[in-house]
């Protein structure tokens, strides 16, 4: 047992136990951790056995035994010192002839290296297009040629060869003329949930991929993946409608929405938030905005309705003003009328004012509070706008503004609650407006037929007195 072997053990000792230091300190829940642990320390114990039995060995030899083990140890030391600098003589000079190959290569092209250089340029703009279009489904092979292109030429040593050049000619003809056709094949298809099923796949050009096996839907290409998968939102309207006419049709032609971006607009569908998602970006706030708006158009609507029937029934009654009825409010005033017809002119004056006064309320009752909503109603949006920046400021202290995606929720409630606001106090102030007319009018009405009935009072009396 020589010294350089002790040591290497002794080193190897400590880097186990370091590791099982580490491995302690992550406390493994997991059944394999917990084997690994085990092992790591069957092993430390295994070397510190047999260290300390190598090192009770050179302890027990004798001391001339001591002298001739340190002394390999040293010449061993000393060989692999010298080895050691060998190599790494031997590497440097391997770089220096690679470097000077590389610089004789360049030389040698000569004014070709730019045309070199914009093969490969033109070569990497080429294969992210094959790699984003849908004819991938039709020539699937061509793939692997591609991978093993943009591997060399990411080694800087190697350059086109003619064969390169041909192969690549002819995938973009291949591209062009794939481009133009409508081509209907069988592939597996991701669905929405991550699963893979076959399907009949119908390929329009490079602008939209269809399928109605077994329902109608759009597919969206997978540049990662290199497959075809089912959008997790179709389009609305009748898109979907049309690809059974499209695929059914016997006279070989049939409408058919495409995506002329070739699939961007189609991914766009997935964030593009329907109705009930805006709904739901409002929060608390937005909700509590739409159940005031709705109580109030509500009540507005019934209003109208209620005056518009007042108001036919005090038509009504003012072309019949002999035979007051008390269904209505000019009837009623009417009955007044005739029940203080004997009294004075300021007395009877008082019973007619005091009867308008009586009708009033009932007339007015809830305008005020349509009133009131269309006035909240932007008022309870800038608060949902306050609450929306507070928490947008709040996700930029906790994870700066380097993802935008964290301040899109704040964002969002604050314009969507803006908007509930204002969509709520545009109707309800409008429907204010024309029930409190409504109602004047009403009220005026009546003002007009007191004044009307006093007045005939009045020059009734004064004929009497000239009489």
């Amino acid at each position: 047992m020589n010294i350089a072997g002790i040591h290497k053990r002794a080193l190897t000792g400590l880097l186990l136990a370091a590791s099982l230091v580490v491995a302690t300190s992550v406390q493994a829940q997991s059944e394999a951790e917990l084997q690994l642990l085990e092992q790591v320390r069957s092993g430390q114990t295994a070397n510190r056995v047999e260290s300390q039995r190598a090192l009770a060995a050179f302890r027990g030899a004798s001391d001339l035994r001591q002298r001739e083990l340190l002394e390999q140890a040293r010449a061993r030391a000393a060989a692999l010192q010298a080895e050691s600098q060998r190599l790494e003589v031997l590497a440097r000079d391997n770089k220096r002839a690679f470097d000077a190959r590389i610089l004789d290569l360049r030389n040698q092209m000569g004014p070709n290296a730019a045309m070199f250089g914009s093969l490969q340029q033109v070569a990497t703009d080429l294969i992210g297009i094959f790699r984003n279009s849908p004819t991938t489904l039709q020539y699937p092979d061509r793939e692997a040629w591609l991978d093993a292109l943009r591997q060399r030429m990411e080694r800087a040593s190697e350059i086109f060869s003619i064969e390169d050049l041909e192969q690549i000619w002819f995938l973009v003809q291949q591209e062009i003329t794939a481009s133009g056709q409508i081509v209907r094949l069988q592939t597996e298809v991701l669905g929405e949930s991550g699963s893979r099923e076959s399907r009949d796949v119908v390929r329009v050009g490079k602008f939209v991929l269809v399928s109605n096996d077994p329902q109608p839907a759009y597919l969206t290409w997978q540049a990662d993946s290199q497959r075809a998968s089912m959008l997790k939102k179709q389009p609305d309207g009748d898109f979907l409608g049309q690809i059974d006419d499209y695929l059914n049709n016997p006279d070989g032609t049939a409408a058919l929405g495409i995506d002329p971006t070739a699939g961007s607009l189609l991914s766009r569908l997935v964030d593009s938030p329907s109705f009930e998602d805006r709904i739901a970006q409002g929060g608390p706030i937005g909700y509590l905005i739409l159940m005031v708006g709705a109580v109030g158009v509500v009540m507005a609507l019934l209003k109208l309705l209620s005056i518009l029937f007042i108001s036919a029934q005090v038509a009504a009654q003012r072309r019949d003003l002999g035979n007051p009825r008390a269904s209505n409010p000019l009837g009623r005033m009417l009955k007044v009328y005739e029940d203080n017809k004997d009294q004075d002119t300021e007395t009877l004056e008082m019973r007619l004012g005091e009867a308008i006064l009586e009708e009033r309320p009932k007339i007015d009752r809830y305008v005020g509070l349509i009133k009131v909503i269309s006035a909240v109603a932007p008022l309870m949006g800038l608060m949902g706008t306050v609450i929306g920046m507070i928490a947008t400021f709040q996700a930029i202290t906790l994870f700066g503004t380097g993802d935008p995606k964290t301040m899109a929720g704040g964002i969002s409630q604050a314009l969507v609650t803006t908007v509930m606001g204002l969509s709520v106090a545009i109707p309800t102030v409008l429907l204010h407006a024309i029930v409190s007319a409504r109602a004047t009018a009403v009220i005026n009405t009546l003002k007009h037929q007191t004044a009307g009935l006093i007045a005939e009072r009045m020059e009734a009396r004064m004929q009497g007195h000239s009489a």
